[in-house]
């Protein structure tokens, strides 16, 4: 058995480091809702619920209640994004209406926790959290500055991936009770095209557009807790700070403080209310603080920036309009969201347990900023999910789950110094996955 355990974890460790960083849209902004097909079954309602090795990405404390078990996930994910614009005076984005080509991305995940001891638990994740990923095709001809985009500049669009491997201990103190201690090590990748009409608002138009794929890494962590507060009520919280990313050099121009897309800060409180042994109903409340990070944050650009175009730098304004790249540069506008998320799970008989849930997210995206969110409508607040899984022999189990993002849009302007045009951005998904457990 230990050999087949080594092997195991080799293995997934080894399909793991094998994996590309994650090409994702967007669910509560962009962070996913939960992080395993048992969690997202219901909504993502799972703080307080620990029932894979994976509770370790929303909960470092989770593990100690999971014991010894591997998990191999992946699930397809089908987001529709697209925009409608008049006509603005000379200005962006291309009047119509258009959708993003790619629609379609693979997000794996792996899971492994280990019993040390009575007390101590061990575990490794590896996942993507989230990203944003848009490619639209030349939409049509327009403007003085050349044909195409929604800006004007050919095919356009930004491809975000993150990827997180994340290395957990945990340790019981009473037989309900348990902290955690996560440490984090995260990879994103980041590319965009098209964007060259926003040269004059950037204070380097060569680092803002088409300069392929940039690389950005950082070390963070997330603490979390679970408490037994009565009998059938458990209690989970977990917190990670805002993690320092590395510049995305190449792209210097395009994000605030020369190129720095620092992952947000985020919490969530949840609960487990147990009724029967058959029966749970989890609730958890997450908090992500988009505002902790200027280039998420930051008012996107309003062309009054104090540009000199023959030069291709601009000074930044002491006003509201700061330069794309600049120190308190432009942004994408997004706001604080609050995440509240709902599941019901009902074991059938000793073989199959069944799930629904249902999530809702305040808005993160303002109507004065739909103009570069064009790139990232990250504008879904309603998520209906369900999911099973089947007890099959030698402690092994299979789960599915799927959700679905209702249709939502956001209605705005573009700034007056770009032509003022109205926008509806939109957005819709589907996702579909499944997971192999194995506690041994």
């Amino acid at each position: 058995m230990v050999s087949t355990k080594k092997w195991t974890l080799a293995t997934a460790i080894a399909a793991a480091i094998a994996l590309p960083a994650t090409a994702l849209a967007t669910t509560a902004g962009y962070f996913q809702l939960g992080y395993s097909s048992i969690s997202d079954g219901m909504a993502g309602a799972s703080a307080a619920l620990p029932q894979d090795s994976m509770i370790q990405a929303t909960n470092p404390a989770g593990i100690a209640f999971v014991g010894s078990r591997v998990d191999l996930g992946v699930a397809g994910f089908w987001p529709h994004r697209s925009y409608t614009s008049g006509a603005g005076v000379g200005g962006m984005p291309s009047p119509g209406s258009y959708g993003s080509s790619t629609n379609f991305f693979l997000i794996p995940h792996i899971g492994y926790s280990q019993r040390l001891s009575h007390d101590n638990y061990v575990g490794v994740a590896i996942y993507g959290n989230g990203g944003m990923s848009t490619n639209y095709h030349s939409p049509g001809a327009g403007a003085t500055t050349g044909a195409g985009g929604p800006y004007y500049g050919g095919q356009t669009g930004v491809n975000l991936s993150q990827l997180f491997v994340q290395a957990t201990y945990s340790r019981k103190f009473m037989r309900h009770d348990a902290i955690g201690l996560s440490l984090i090590f995260a990879r994103q990748t980041f590319s965009a095209d098209g964007l060259g009409a926003f040269g004059n608002d950037s204070t380097n138009s060569k680092a803002l557009s088409g300069n392929g794929v940039s690389t950005s890494t950082g070390v963070g962590f997330k603490v979390g807790g679970q408490f037994r507060l009565m009998p059938g009520i458990d209690l989970g919280v977990a917190y990670s700070p805002r993690m320092s990313m590395s510049k995305f050099s190449r792209y210097s121009g395009l994000f605030a403080g020369g190129g720095r897309l620092d992952i947000p800060a985020n919490g969530v409180i949840g609960l487990a209310f147990k009724p029967t042994a058959s029966q749970v109903l989890a609730f958890d409340f997450q908090r992500i603080y988009y505002n902790d990070v200027p280039s998420i944050a930051n008012p996107g650009p309003t062309n009054d920036e104090g540009c000199n175009p023959s030069t291709g730098t601009c000074a930044t304004s002491p006003q509201d309009g700061d330069a794309l790249g600049a120190p308190g540069g432009a942004g994408f506008g997004w706001q604080n969201i609050s995440v509240y998320k709902i599941g019901y799970q009902l074991a059938v008989n000793r073989t199959v347990t069944a799930r629904v849930g249902f999530a809702y997210n305040t808005q993160p995206i303002p109507a004065s900023q739909v103009m570069l969110n064009v790139l990232a409508p990250g504008v879904i607040q309603r998520h209906v999910t369900a999911g099973f899984t089947v007890r099959t022999a030698r402690r092994q189990d299979f789960t599915m789950a799927a959700m679905y993002g209702l249709p939502q849009s956001v209605y705005g302007n573009a700034p007056a110094g770009f032509g003022g045009a109205p926008i509806k951005i939109s957005l819709h998904e589907y996702q579909v996955e499944a997971n192999w457990g194995w506690k041994f």
